[in-house]
């Protein structure tokens, strides 16, 4: 289930793990691998879903997460080895349990991701850290609720698809050139965006579901065999110069808006590029858009809330290795926010002599924009000369301007705030 205390934990072992892989030694020379594998398998995925623990013997309860396990799932693996230390994978797994959490995605979950593998290959044995991201989709993510119906939670449901990435390693055992025995083990993130489900006439949010980020732990073991022509290992050369590298990218972004004291994942979308001088020095600039302000009801404040699009652009330092570029950044930038609050008034109404009667609050929201700083380290693998795949993560701080709203009639004004902010991203792109 979401968990928002270990968002804190994710770029330590992010970055630990794979800045660690290109430094593994490179393949024996008397190495031999196939250009295709194909790995078929069965996979352990854990799960939360939402109870009622009773208070006593009352009809009061509380609610608990309870922690399960989907056993088993079929999982299929592809992977294109571009050398002996670096290849493609792509993993699907295609269903799983019916599964109803009552909060948060339920149904069964096709899950297909997309990376990158590198690390160690001997003789028999093989030792990897991998990065893949792409998406997870459930049969029965929204639904309604009919109290006299059979099953009542899952009625009327309709699928919801949502980003997903996982980091993770895996260890190979090749018992002859062509088959091999394969145990992945990694860390899933399924990111959910909020859902709103219905509005009053006038817009107002009626029914909604709240979005967060959901925590897996995976578990494959599978029988992998290679097709294709035997290659003998050699060590990987330098990545080629290329003036522009440019792509699409996903990021999850945590942060805590300045009145409401909460910590939600705000994913985003965007394009990066940057502008390649040499082999350690690039201008990099990223933007970014986020879909639907977090938090029930898209509670919105006076600095922040709504749509978010964010654009950072700054020095990329480091340098080029092999299959892999390492890098530190500093990228100033912007932040607007599609809603924030600027007036509150009072408005009366009614018909007759009853007009002015009745009152209600009127809400006047507007864009606001914050100045923003990202600093953190970004990790480049080079699949090919004319491709590339980008992980970054780093603190990404929101300087919150001061500003003045109308409050019933009374100019208030709101001081600055500074809220550090996490930036992790992947991405995908081209050379040129």
């Amino acid at each position: 289930m979401r968990s928002t205390s270990r968002f804190y934990r994710i770029p330590g072992i992010l970055f630990w793990l794979i800045s660690g892989l290109p430094l593994a030694p490179a393949s024996s020379p008397a190495e031999q691998y196939t250009a295709n594998e194909i790995t078929a398998g069965a996979a352990l995925e854990t799960f939360g879903w939402v109870d009622c623990q009773p208070i006593g013997n009352g009809p009061e309860c509380n609610p608990v997460t309870v922690h399960s396990v989907y056993v088993p799932i079929p999982s299929f693996t592809y992977t294109r080895n571009l050398s002996g230390a670096v290849a493609l994978e792509g993993t699907y797994q295609p269903t799983t349990d019916f599964v109803q959490t009552e909060s948060f995605d339920s149904g069964r979950e096709m899950l297909t991701l997309g990376g990158i593998k590198s690390g160690w290959r001997g003789e028999h044995w093989g030792f990897y850290g991998k990065f893949q991201a792409g998406v997870a989709s459930f049969s029965c993510a929204v639904s309604t609720y009919t109290p006299s119906a059979t099953n009542s939670y899952t009625q009327n449901c309709f699928r919801l698809t949502d980003f997903a990435m996982e980091y993770g390693g895996a260890v190979e055992y090749h018992k002859s050139p062509r088959y091999s025995f394969r145990l992945d083990a990694g860390h899933l993130e399924i990111a959910e965006f909020d859902q709103v489900l219905a509005r009053y006439r006038d817009g107002e949010v009626l029914q909604y579901r709240e979005g967060g980020v959901l925590q897996h732990a995976d578990l494959r073991l599978g029988v992998t065999r290679s097709f294709g022509r035997l290659e003998t290992a050699t060590a990987d050369r330098a990545p080629a110069r290329q003036n522009w590298d440019t792509g699409v990218m996903f990021a999850l972004q945590p942060r805590i808006q300045p009145e409401f004291q909460y910590l939600n994942a705000y994913p985003q979308w965007g394009l990066w590029a940057s502008r390649n001088f040499g082999r350690h020095l690039s201008w990099d600039s990223t933007a970014m858009h986020s879909g639907r302000n977090p938090g029930f009801t898209e509670l919105i404040d006076f600095q922040s809330g709504g749509r978010a699009f964010e654009v950072l652009s700054g020095v990329k330092f480091g340098f080029r290795s092999r299959h892999f570029g390492y890098f530190v950044k500093a990228r100033p930038g912007i932040i607007t926010f599609g809603e924030t609050e600027r007036q509150i008034d009072i408005v009366r109404y009614g018909f007759g002599r009853e007009r002015d009667r009745y009152s209600r609050i009127k809400l006047d929201d507007g864009m606001f924009t914050n100045v923003a700083l990202d600093t953190g380290g970004v990790i480049e693998a080079y699949p090919t000369r004319r491709t590339i795949l980008r992980f970054e993560a780093g603190n990404a701080t929101i300087f919150y301007l001061p500003k003045t709203v109308i409050d019933f009639g009374q100019r208030i004004p709101i001081g600055e705030q500074t809220q550090p902010a996490m930036l992790i991203g992947f991405g995908a792109g081209v050379r040129f």
